[in-house]
C-alpha cells in the first residue's frame, strides 16, 4: 500500500492476474458435466512401441485395487451378512455357531486326549490343576 491509500501494481498483483488466466485453461469436469481424461485411450500401444522392452508402461488410470482394500471390504460384507442373518434367524445361526465351534475345537480335543494318554496321570493332574 502506498501512503496515499492506493494499491500499487506490484509483482504480487501481476502474478495473481497471470495465474488466473492460466488456470482458466484447465477444465473443471464437475462444473461442465464432462469426464476429464488426461490421456487418450490410444497412447498405451504407442508407448509400448516407442519405449524399450524393459521399461514398464504406466497405464492411467490404474485399474487394480490394493489387496488390503479388497480384503477389508470383503471382511465388512461378511460381518454384515452374519449380523443380518443372526438378526433375522437367531435360532438357526445359534445352532450354526455351535456346530462351527465344535468343528474347530475337535482337533484341540484330540490333541488333549493324546497328551492325556501319553503323560502319566500324576503329571497330567499337576498340569490341569488351577
Amino acid at each position: 500500500m502506498l501512503p496515499t491509500g492506493r494499491k500499487s501494481q506490484g509483482p504480487s498483483n501481476s502474478s495473481n492476474v497471470f495465474g488466473r488466466k492460466r488456470f482458466k485453461l484447465i477444465p473443471f469436469p464437475l462444473e461442465k458435466g464432462k469426464l476429464f481424461h488426461p490421456y487418450t485411450s490410444g497412447t498405451e500401444e504407442t508407448d509400448r512401441e516407442l519405449l524399450p522392452v524393459f521399461h514398464d508402461v504406466s497405464v492411467y488410470p490404474k485399474k487394480e485395487l490394493p489387496f488390503f482394500l479388497v480384503f477389508t471390504a470383503g471382511l465388512c460384507l461378511f460381518t454384515l451378512s452374519l449380523a443380518l442373518l443372526t438378526h433375522f434367524y437367531p435360532i438357526f445361526m445359534g445352532e450354526l455357531a455351535r456346530i462351527a465351534l465344535e468343528y474347530f475345537a475337535t482337533p484341540f480335543a484330540m490333541i488333549a486326549e493324546h497328551l492325556q494318554a501319553l503323560l502319566p496321570q500324576q503329571i497330567w493332574n499337576l498340569l490341569t490343576r488351577a
